[in-house]
């Protein structure tokens, strides 16, 4: 496995259904494991789909709303 973790990829998303939480955008699966698992079992090697999530930038000297 080459450290791939649904976390930490821009397509992943948690689905408000409690019977598949989980959900993969570029491949368009919800699923109850984590996709990565899926795409793993199903065609047998890592996803190759996974681009990592860029972080939220936090701005120190935030002034608040200008209007």
């Amino acid at each position: 496995m080459n450290n791939t973790n649904c976390n930490k990829c821009q397509h992943f998303y948690v689905t408000y259904k409690p019977k598949f939480p989980h959900g993969c955008k570029a491949f368009g699966v919800i699923s109850k494991k984590l996709p990565y698992l899926e795409v793993k079992s199903i065609s047998g090697i890592d996803c190759a789909l996974f681009s990592k999530r860029n972080k939220n930038v936090i701005i120190k000297n935030k002034k608040g709303r200008l209007a």
